[in-house]
């Protein structure tokens, strides 16, 4: 992805209990941009940021994730973050 100028970079943090449906939230968010040909699922392991072995073998995330998307010219940055306090530190 190109560099940006400050002025056109958002961050966007996913934050909630665990199970919530954070990285559901953010799989549907690629997929209606047309960053990725279909929308992944935690049960099956295979969504964009719960990439680590650990985070698909227990089907929720322990670390935190960044998925920059641009958007009419602006870079989205969407935090999918872990949600169970054992993880968060």
């Amino acid at each position: 992805m190109k560099a940006q100028a400050t002025d056109k970079i958002r961050n966007v943090v996913l934050v909630s209990h665990g199970n919530a449906g954070k990285t559901t939230l953010l799989e549907a968010i690629l997929f209606s941009k047309k960053v990725i040909p279909r929308m992944g699922r935690v049960e099956d392991g295979n969504t964009v940021s719960d990439y680590q072995p650990e985070e698909k073998n227990r089907k929720f995330s322990i670390s935190l994730s960044v998925v920059p998307v641009e958007h009419r010219g602006v870079k989205i940055n969407f935090l999918d973050t872990p949600g169970y306090a054992d993880f968060v530190g």
